[in-house]
């Protein structure tokens, strides 16, 4: 059955992204996210929301960064499974599975081993039932995660392995690095797919190539 419009799950997804990229990319895993005032922010809405109630800075840094970031990572020996099984990801050379650190649920999260301005460059995969009215939904989504201090932009669909992407670029600063997010939405079976890469937004031209590439390796296999 599809939900409609449930913003406080869509923005909680790049929300979670966020602060699993700043739990990756500083050696203080419960810093706060700045950021995410601005938004509804209960990372559990990415795995079964029940309900409109507002969502709390606190749910989200408790459940956003991995505990150690030195343990349970896994270097990449071809395909990565996604925890579903619905599709698997070729990762770049020096990129590492780090599905494992994210206490949420999610369906994948990997990074670069190498840390680029002060962070890790970083792809998290999460899932949620298909909606309604995805299109509408995201861009508010969006301008709720941006808040004040960001800044989005909805960009041109794309094709992942023969299913419609829809997405947006957004700018915003987490953990006191700027970063970009690119996020993409694509509905496969009964699910809706949220893939969010994320960079330090001097690197986002540099990383590009980077998403093009992991996207491009995208192979649904249920």
């Amino acid at each position: 059955m599809r939900r409609t419009t449930p913003l406080r799950a869509l923005a909680a997804t790049a929300t979670l992204s966020a602060l699993v990229l700043a739990g990756c990319g500083g050696d203080d895993p419960e810093v706060e996210d700045p950021t995410t005032s601005e938004a509804p922010t209960d990372a559990e809405a990415t795995s079964a929301p029940t309900d409109d109630t507002a969502a709390t800075t606190d749910t989200a840094q408790d459940t956003g960064a991995p505990a150690d970031d030195t343990t349970a990572t896994t270097e990449a020996a071809g395909p990565v499974t996604s925890t579903d099984g619905a599709f698997e990801l070729t990762l770049p050379e020096g990129w590492l599975d780090v599905t494992s650190q994210v206490e949420q649920e999610v369906e994948l999260a990997v990074r670069d081993d190498e840390m680029t301005d002060d962070f890790f460059t970083n792809l998290v995969v999460a899932s949620e039932e298909p909606i309604d009215d995805l299109e509408q939904s995201i861009e508010v989504a969006a301008a709720q995660v941006a808040g004040s201090d960001g800044e989005f932009e909805m960009l041109d669909p794309i094709e992942v392995d023969g299913q419609e992407a829809l997405g947006f670029l957004l700018t915003r600063t987490t953990s006191g690095v700027p970063v970009a997010q690119t996020q993409w939405w694509v509905e496969h079976g009964d699910r809706l797919y949220v893939a969010t890469f994320s960079a330090a937004q001097s690197q986002q031209e540099a990383t590009q190539p980077l998403m093009e590439e992991l996207l491009d390796s995208w192979s649904w296999t249920d």
